[in-house]
């Protein structure tokens, strides 16, 4: 459903003095009011407009219109795929099939759901008539084993944000302080918890690097007083690898945060979705036996199952105990459970997946690097940060490179970038050389 559509504004005007953006109805919507354009049918006039060869009038005019089109076009697309991986939303808006976009804003495996997964799907359908596990007890087990943990040091969930949200009450957690830029769900659930958040964000100027150091100030600065605002920092919150920077924390670095969240009484949370990628990262052994520490996990973006929805999350025995108290039974379909088994059970899936990451990321990056302007952060993980140059901006060129089949990641909602930042998830070769094409041609295409 689009928000916009929801609310009854006085029309913003451009320059030209024309009403622009001039949205009212409901349930997705757009009706016209004063025998205006709707937004969406002039971005349907757009999107059919055929791509030529090279960076065309066409673009330049579009981005222009971009620029100063107000709460009009623009809204409508950043309300509906400004998070990444929402391809059927944009499909709807562009009257194409889903199949027909390249979707480089959700980093999810290009190889696709692990043949083990399909084939299991197509025979375990019929056992839907029945309730799920609650426990999961068999795909339990089986990440236990892969980890080096015991079962006990494992819960499932349905998803890792069923697993975030939990977090607050399971935790009594009253003040969080996020690593970021980052994913805006920990923000979105200490802030549903009543909780103070602070943040603590990297830098350009540092490529980005994960923020240890300033980390460890905040936490260790003492604190006086039971008010909210000199309440302690109760849990930090940190993705690692980072998304949508790329950037990750060593085992080290991961370990001096953590002494210094316990001398605090503090929970360390690490998300460590994207970790597969750099698996020499993970601390997620550590975590069966210490208190302080979460580590999230999800089948999603290395096993490409982010429609079946699972993931886990594992700590010590004790930890767990509160938070499965705050989960709901058969959160975790069957399918999912089933899935996830077969994936686990992939080993060649998961060879192939790391020596084909291992060998385009580099070549994407180049490519990437070689588009006049466009600066490309280090990255341990599946995707990239770009900057564009100026005056282009993000919002400007997603909808271009929409309008000819190619969903990119917005960044300039995430606190700590700004107007100018993209994240392009590593594809085929074939497909990020055609990406990387239009995106040279849309450069170059500025006015």
């Amino acid at each position: 459903m689009l928000q916009a559509c929801q609310s009854q504004q006085r029309p913003s005007r451009g320059s030209d003095g024309r009403c622009i953006g001039d949205l009212v109805g409901w349930s997705g919507h757009l009706r016209r009011r004063s025998g205006r354009t709707p937004p969406n049918r002039r971005f349907r006039e757009l999107a059919s407009t055929p791509s030529r060869a090279h960076g065309d009038s066409i673009d330049v005019d579009f981005i222009r219109a971009g620029h100063s089109a107000g709460p009009g076009l623009c809204d409508v697309v950043e309300q509906s795929v400004s998070h990444g991986g929402n391809v059927y939303h944009a499909a709807r808006l562009l009257s194409r099939d889903p199949s027909d976009l390249c979707d480089f804003s959700a980093s999810i495996n290009p190889l696709g759901v692990p043949l083990a997964a399909r084939r299991l799907l197509q025979t375990a359908i019929g056992k839907v008539q029945h309730y799920p596990d609650p426990q999961g007890l068999a795909l339990v087990q089986a990440i236990a084993e892969r980890h080096g943990v015991s079962p006990e040091n494992v819960v499932l969930g349905n998803g890792t944000v069923e697993l975030i949200y939990a977090l607050p009450a399971a935790f009594n957690i009253r003040h969080g302080l996020i690593v970021g830029p980052v994913f805006s769900e920990y923000e979105r659930v200490l802030t549903l918890a009543n909780a103070r958040v602070t943040h603590v964000l990297a830098r350009s100027k540092d490529d980005y690097r994960q923020p240890v150091r300033e980390v460890l100030e905040k936490v260790e600065r003492p604190s006086s007083g039971w008010s909210k605002r000199r309440l302690p920092i109760e849990a930090v919150f940190l993705c690692n690898p980072n998304s949508p920077t790329g950037r990750s924390v060593s085992r080290n670095g991961v370990y001096r945060l953590l002494e210094a969240v316990k001398r605090r009484n503090g929970y360390l949370i690490v998300d460590e979705t994207f970790v597969e990628f750099c698996e020499e990262k993970s601390v997620i052994r550590r975590a069966a036996c210490d208190d302080s520490l979460l580590v999230l996990r999800s089948f999603t973006k290395f096993y490409g199952i982010p429609g079946l929805r699972i993931g886990y999350i594992v700590g010590t025995e004790k930890s767990l105990w509160r938070l499965r108290n705050r989960l709901p039974p058969w959160s975790v379909n069957t399918l999912a459970q089933e899935a996830a088994l077969a994936c686990l059970r992939d080993y060649r899936y998961k060879e192939r997946t790391l020596l084909f990451i291992q060998k385009e990321r580099p070549v994407f990056r180049r490519a990437l690097e070689g588009i006049p302007g466009v600066r490309v952060y280090p990255s341990s993980a599946n995707f990239f940060l770009v900057e564009l140059p100026e005056p282009l901006t993000s919002h400007q060129v997603q909808i271009v490179l929409m309008k000819r089949g190619y969903l990119v990641r917005d960044c300039s909602n995430y606190p700590g970038l700004h107007e100018r930042m993209l994240r392009f998830a590593v594809r085929t070769s074939r497909e990020n050389a055609r990406l990387v094409k239009q995106l040279q041609h849309v450069v170059q295409a500025q006015p």
